[in-house]
C-alpha cells in the first residue's frame, strides 16, 4: 500500500531507497531557512555486519497470502513509527546489536504526542553515524542531519568493509503533524548552523 507521506531525502552516501511504492530522492537537502533547531529528541541505533540490516519490515498481508511459506521480509531504508502497531511490526536481524535500547525506545513512545523516524544505511566499518542535529521548518516537516565519525581505536574493522546501521529518531510531535521530512547522511560533521545556535540561546 503506498505510503500516505511525500518523503524528501538527501542522502549524500548515495542511498537511493523506495518505502511503501513512494520513490524518495537522492539530491542532498540543505537545512530549512525559516527552521527551529529541535533539541528534547531520544536516539538509538542498531547494526549488523552482515549481509542482512539489522531491521527489516515485515511483507503486508496480500503479499504474505500469496506465499504463506516465505518468510523473506523487504529491508527498510526510511519509515515513520506512527503507532504502537507499527512499533510492534518491526522485526530484527539475528546478530543486530543493542536490539532491546532500540525496543525500549519505541514501546516508550507516546505515540499521542511522539513519533520516531528510522533511517537505515550501509557504513563502512570503521565508522559509526551520528545525528548531528535535528530541526523543523515553518510547516512542521522535520530535517534530520546525520553524520559519519570514526569508531573508537579498540574496534577492529577493515577500511573497505562496510556494515549496516539503523537509527532511531524520537521526536517531540506526532506523525500527523507533519507530512513530509528531510534526512540527510553524509561524511563529516558539520557545526550546527549559527541561525540555530542563536535561537536555542534565546530566552
Amino acid at each position: 500500500m503506498p505510503s500516505r507521506r511525500a518523503l524528501l531525502t538527501g542522502i549524500s552516501a548515495g542511498l537511493a531507497t523506495a518505502l511503501a511504492g513512494c520513490s524518495a530522492s537522492e539530491s542532498h537537502q540543505s537545512p530549512p531557512e525559516d527552521g527551529t533547531l529541535v533539541t528534547d529528541y531520544i536516539t538509538a541505533k542498531t547494526r549488523s555486519s552482515t549481509e542482512q540490516p539489522p531491521i527489516v519490515a515485515p511483507r503486508d498481508d496480500e503479499e504474505a497470502a500469496a506465499d504463506e511459506t516465505s518468510t523473506t521480509a523487504e529491508p527498510l531504508s526510511l519509515h515513520v513509527i506512527e503507532s504502537e502497531e507499527d512499533a510492534a511490526a518491526l522485526e530484527f536481524a539475528d546478530d543486530a546489536t543493542d536490539v532491546a535500547a532500540v525496543r525500549r525506545l519505541v514501546a516508550e513512545t507516546a505515540y499521542a504526542s511522539e513519533s520516531v523516524l528510522v533511517y537505515q544505511t550501509r557504513i563502512s566499518e570503521c565508522h559509526r553515524l551520528k545525528l548531528n542535529y535535528v530541526t523543523k521548518d515553518s510547516d512542521g516537516q522535520p530535517s534530520v542531519e546525520f553524520c559519519q565519525v570514526v569508531r573508537d581505536a579498540t574496534v577492529e574493522c577493515e577500511r573497505d568493509a562496510r556494515d549496516h546501521v539503523a537509527a532511531f529518531v524520537r521526536l517531540p510531535f506526532p506523525a500527523d503533524e507533519y507530512s513530509g521530512y528531510s534526512v540527510s547522511g553524509g561524511g563529516g560533521c558539520n557545526p550546527v548552523p549559527e541561525r540555530y545556535q542563536n535561537e536555542s540561546e534565546s530566552p
